[in-house]
C-alpha cells in the first residue's frame, strides 16, 4: 500500500444563522453562496491516505450493502407494524346493524 498526500483547502466559517453549528469547517467557501456564513480564515492542509488493496475495497462495498439491507429491513418492519395496527383497529370497530328508526344517543 502506498501512502498518498492529498492536499485540501479548508474554510473556517461563522454561521450567523440561529440554526446549526456556530462554527464550521468546509472544503468550499460557503460565504460566497449564503449570506449568513462569514469567512473567518482559510488554511491549506495535507492528509496522508493509504491506497487500499482491491480486496479491502470489495469488503467495504459488501459492508455498506449489508448495512443498507439491514436499514431497509428495519424500515420495512416498521411499516408492517403500522399497517398491522391499522388492520387491528379496523377489526375492533363494532359493525352492529343500527335500526334506521333508532336514535343513536
Amino acid at each position: 500500500m502506498k501512502a498518498l498526500q492529498i492536499p485540501a483547502k479548508l474554510y473556517f466559517l461563522l454561521n450567523t444563522n440561529s440554526y446549526g453549528e456556530k462554527y464550521i469547517v468546509s472544503t468550499a467557501d460557503l460565504s460566497l453562496h449564503a449570506t449568513y456564513y462569514v469567512l473567518l480564515e482559510t488554511r491549506d492542509a495535507s492528509f496522508e491516505f493509504s491506497v487500499p488493496e482491491p480486496i479491502e475495497i470489495i469488503g467495504k462495498q459488501v459492508d455498506a450493502l449489508r448495512a443498507k439491507k439491514e436499514q431497509i429491513a428495519a424500515e420495512s418492519m416498521k411499516q408492517q407494524r403500522i399497517i398491522e395496527d391499522q388492520i387491528q383497529q379496523l377489526l375492533c370497530i363494532d359493525h352492529t346493524h343500527i335500526d334506521a328508526d333508532e336514535i343513536p344517543f
